[in-house]
């Protein structure tokens, strides 16, 4: 196993609970000094009692530099890697006694240096510490670190012995043998350099086994773990990531003698109800589980003799519900050897392991069945029961290194932690884009469990409370196309191999190890964290009636198993995008789109009559009595933008603000055409105010729900996290209205939701360019008079006058738009219907245009259309553009005003009406002037076909000049040297040029169009 990830695991087991136990931490111990492998363990020094132990201290040099001295400590358990030492030799040609033997501490890697000579303090242990300036590193470097054998003539192995509980004196060795005078003194935890004689004899202690349990087992993986064996092929125990339970009491069950003993045990699949613990407290639970077992029955390899002792047993695994729980000891009294373990039965004790590890075997493990039952012989009815403490082993079989049981006391280190098959961070992500993914769940068994369910962020209400937080909603709620939905990648971590997941729209996150799986895409999470505290999660699900219920909060993402399921990112997903050309919209309140069970918002005067203050007041469920609302959208989207990481040549580099989220605000204008000014917004606390333009008005946010429903928030602080003082638009059953917070709170079916209910108008005249005539409810047809001003005229022989040239504004509009004109003497020119009260002209100061105090005329105005969007007219007699808004080049605003909307206010009605596009006012009649009014009073029309001329004309009777319409072409006799225009009905040049004959023939598209020669001007029809 690699060291970092070694590393990491240890870190995780200390994080639950200490790997090495105090008790017995020492074991005492005789060492040989000149044993071959005496350097292969580690060491605590202490005086022979066991009171007092050497400890290594780092000491930093007045060069900067750092060596290691000792003090001594009563303690060893604590800070133990700076109590444990390694024993090398060193050997030292010409000196009298050339073994010297030398302390390398674990924790500092350092070998304990001595100051040279006499000069060491023989009272203060601090000068051991104290080197001069004068001494630099390469000088002390010449000492060497040792402690001396005793004073003898010869070396023998007798002599090279340090007994335990006896010890010996240990002596600094700094030099020539005359400099070695003191020895080291340990007492009460106290140690010093003393002078030759007054030493304190010290031994070496031995490290303790220690067991781990199975906390500490499942944390080196988060919630379970692997255990390998270099070079066995058959180890049962890395073939699946494991999970060990605790069975902390013993469990009865409901015939004596049968329990569930207390121990260790390893299942490799587990009922959900285990999945966030370690222990196992219940009959239940443990039935559910299938576990790892020594099987009593068959041995890997051996000899009889063997089997009889208990060796070389293998593996399998065993359902929880399957053992023989029979626990009666066999020398008990009331021991029944017909209920003991028969054929092939498997005690409950063969599924009890320990696990061990000790200082000298760090990131090794060993394993143990303290109670063995197995079959000493075979054959035999009743054969012979036989139980052990059984170690595990390894040994080869048939060439292949098997795992097996062994008997003995010796705990067989083999066992190390398995790479967990960890995914590295940039596997996940894009190698430019935002890596976006939709969380599905995978793990857990049912409906009420997190399976199948989608991971989002929002709040969720408790009986006390309401708690931001992610949660697991079914796919009949999740939107998964919306940001709330889909986490983006923001940071990875490489070393650690952390990964941060980031919702979208919230900024919640956190942050997670994966391990990878057998299904493509499918990933386990080992660990999740959000902050410093561990990720946690609500499930919800979907009842029958729709409704949503929290069923469960607080749950565990670490342990979970994930789908990441690459999400399609459109930045204005989620939130509305109205048309510009949307229209009014009801504000409905209702439990779904489809009951007739609905509440209105509307407006109310909560003032006087004289004195009006206007405010959204209780719902009403009549539509008629509802009012209308136009819902203003801003002009320019609000951006919200995420860090994402990406693999820029192979290598995680972060994008700031790469992750773009976009949406629209609008204003909520209240749509009354009685009141004189029509700019009433609906403000966050629900009164209802002017203001001069929407942009001045509150803002809203409109989000989409999964049902149809929309969320009307205001915007505040919009993803500056979950936030309970973001307000959203609510509505109760009876009808109040109020601005609650909640705005990310998953709705069911018995909560009353809002929704936008369109206008409902009839059909739209078609969406094409005709010619109309309008024959009105009042018998006459509207028209032009010679003033150029809106009128209703009676219907005479000159039908044509009657007619008007129709051009689609805004055909993809849900309500589209028409330019309604009449033919003017220019051809490039036609008079276009407009509501004069905007800025493109002076006839809104005019008092001639002034039907009465509140009604304007509606007048024709020359102009040629530019484009669909835009109008050339003339203003003071100074050529200009109109558009929709003006611009600095110029361009006027107000061509909503010449914009009108054909439509039917009932479908079962065969009468339009014609609407102003930019005031939502209706075309109305006042003693035969046209002007707009409310919908109540507008004029109903039957559009009919327009009276176009279809036979060629000449351009005079008497004229030798003749125009004759053809296939595609028109043909001008009698023209040569003249000049010619050709245009289309709508105003469209075709041609403008000098004839060179009498018989000239240019082509021209079919349809109506206008020849002028010389001024004169015909209408033909070309096939």
């Amino acid at each position: 196993m690699n060291k970092k990830f070694s590393t990491l695991m240890t870190m995780g087991l200390l994080a639950v609970g200490t790997l090495f136990g105090t008790a017995n931490a020492q074991v005492s111990k005789t060492v040989n000094l000149l044993d071959d492998k005496v350097g292969d363990n580690y060491y605590y020094v202490g005086t022979t009692d066991g009171a007092s132990f050497l400890k290594a201290v780092e000491v930093k040099n007045t060069n900067g530099s750092t060596y290691t001295s000792l003090d001594g400590t009563t303690t060893a358990t604590s800070d133990v890697d700076y109590c444990l030492f390694k024993i090398e030799v060193v050997s030292k040609p010409g000196l009298t006694k050339d073994k010297l033997f030398r302390l390398k501490n674990k924790e500092t890697g350092q070998y304990v240096t001595f100051k040279a000579g006499n000069s060491i303090d023989a009272t203060n242990a601090t000068s051991l510490s104290t080197i001069s300036a004068g001494d630099n590193e390469a000088a002390r470097a010449t000492y060497v670190n040792t402690f001396s054998l005793p004073t003898t003539a010869d070396y023998t192995n007798k002599e090279a012995e340090v007994t335990a509980g006896t010890g010996m004196t240990f002596i600094p060795f700094t030099g020539a043998p005359s400099d070695n005078t003191n020895q080291l003194s340990l007492a009460a935890g106290a140690f010093s350099v003393v002078a030759a004689g007054s030493g304190t004899a010290l031994q070496f202690f031995g490290v303790a086994d220690n067991e781990v349990f199975a906390v500490t087992l499942n944390n080196t993986l988060k919630n379970g773990f692997v255990f390998n064996s270099k070079d066995v092929k058959e180890n049962i125990f890395a073939a699946q990531t494991v999970k060990a339970f605790e069975v902390t009491s013993s469990i009865s069950l409901e015939t004596a003698g049968y329990t569930i003993p207390a121990g260790t045990y390893f299942a490799i699949a587990y009922p959900k109800e285990l999945a966030n613990t370690s222990a196992i407290a219940n009959a239940d639970d443990f039935k559910k589980c299938t576990f790892i077992v020594a099987d009593p029955a068959t041995t890997v390899t051996g000899t009889a003799d063997d089997r009889k002792a208990g060796k070389n047993f293998g593996f399998k695994t065993l359902a929880g519900d399957d053992f023989n729980f029979y626990t009666v000891d066999k020398d008990n009294a009331a021991y029944d050897a017909e209920k003991a373990p028969q054929g092939t039965q498997v005690s409950v004790h063969n599924a009890i392991f320990e696990v061990w590890t000790n200082k000298d075997n760090e990131y090794k493990y060993a394993i143990e069945i303290p109670n063995f039952y197995y079959k000493k012989a075979a054959g035999t009815d009743k054969p012979e029961q036989g139980v052990v403490k059984a170690q595990i082993a390894s040994s080869k079989v048939d060439n292949v290194q098997t795992l097996m049981t062994t008997t003995g006391n010796t705990h067989n280190y083999i066992f190390t932690f398995g790479d967990a098959p960890v995914v590295k961070p940039i596997d996940l992500l894009n190698d430019s884009t935002a890596s976006v993914y939709n969380i599905r769940f995978v793990s857990g068994d049912k409906a009420d469990t997190e399976k199948g369910k989608y991971l989002t962020a929002g709040t969720y209400v408790s009986t006390t409370n309401t708690h931001n937080a992610l949660m697991a909603v079914g796919s009949a709620v999740a939107m998964l196309e919306a940001p709330q939905y889909q986490f983006v990648i923001s940071d990875v971590n490489v070393e650690d191999k952390l990964v941060t997941f980031m919702n979208r729209e919230t900024g919640t996150s956190f942050v997670c190890n994966l391990f990878s799986t057998d299904d493509e895409n499918v990933y386990y999470v080992a660990s999740a964290k959000s902050g410093v505290n561990s990720a946690k999660f609500a499930i919800t699900d979907m009842e029958k009636d729709g409704s949503v219920n929290y069923l469960t909060s607080n749950n565990e993402l670490t342990g979970k198993t994930i789908e990441l399921i690459a999400a399609t990112v459109d930045k204005l997903a989620g939130f509305a995008n109205r048309d510009e050309n949307a229209g009014y919209t009801y504000i409905k309140f209702a439990l779904d789109n489809v009951s007739n069970d609905n509440m209105y918002m509307m407006v109310r005067n909560v003032g006087t009559t004289t004195a009006p203050s206007y405010k959204v007041d209780k719902s009403t469920p009549k539509e008629g009595a509802a009012d209308l609302f136009e819902l203003v959208k801003s002009e320019k989207p609000v951006y919200y933008r995420n860090n994402y990481a990406y693999a820029k040549d192979g290598v995680p580099t972060i994008k700031l603000k790469g992750d773009t989220i976009a949406y629209y605000t609008y204003a909520i204008k209240w749509i009354n055409p009685s009141l004189d000014d029509d700019t009433y917004y609906v403000k966050g606390d629900l009164t209802v105010a002017t203001a001069t333009k929407a942009e001045n008005a509150d803002q809203f946010v409109i989000r989409k729900n999964y049902d149809g429903s929309v969320s009307i928030v205001k915007k505040n602080d919009m993803f500056n996290g979950i936030s309970n003082d973001v307000d959203m638009l609510n509505a109760e059953k009876n009808g109040n209205v109020s601005f609650a917070s909640d705005v990310y709170t998953i709705a069911g079916a018995k909560a009353v939701k809002s929704f936008l209910k369109a206008e409902d108008l009839g059909a739209s005249l078609a969406a094409k360019e005709q010619h109309a005539a309008f024959q009105t409810s009042l018998g006459g047809y509207m028209s032009m008079n010679s003033a150029a001003e809106g009128v209703v005229a009676i219907k005479t022989a000159a039908d044509e006058d009657l007619t008007f040239w129709l051009d689609t504004a805004d055909t993809k509009s849900v309500l589209p738009s028409f330019y309604l004109s009449k033919a003017a003497a220019d051809p490039a020119q036609r008079m276009y219907m407009y509501y004069a009260v905007d800025s493109a002209s002076y006839y809104i100061n005019n008092p001639h245009y002034n039907i009465d105090t509140e009604h304007k005329m509606i007048i024709f105005k020359a102009a040629t259309l530019v484009s669909p969007d835009t109008l050339a007219t003339t203003v003071n007699g100074k050529a200009v553009n109109v558009a929709a808004k003006p611009d600095a080049a110029g361009t006027l605003g107000g061509l909503n005003y010449f914009r009108f909307q054909i439509f039917k206010l009932d479908n079962a009605s065969d009468e339009y009406v014609i609407r102003c596009r930019e005031n939502n006012l209706y075309v109305s009649n006042i003693n035969g002037m046209l002007t707009l009014d409310s919908q109540d009073k507008a004029l109903k029309v039957i559009p009919e076909e327009g009276m176009i001329p279809t036979d060629n004309e000449s351009i005079d009777a008497e004229s030798a000049v003749k125009v004759i319409a053809g296939n595609g072409t028109v043909t001008i006799q009698g023209a040569a040297g003249q000049a010619v225009k050709i245009a289309t009905v709508l105003g469209k040049p075709v041609a403008n040029e000098v004839v060179a004959s009498d018989n000239a023939t240019i082509a021209a598209p079919a349809g109506v169009v206008f020849v002028t020669v010389n001024g004169e001007t015909t209408k033909v029809v070309v096939k």
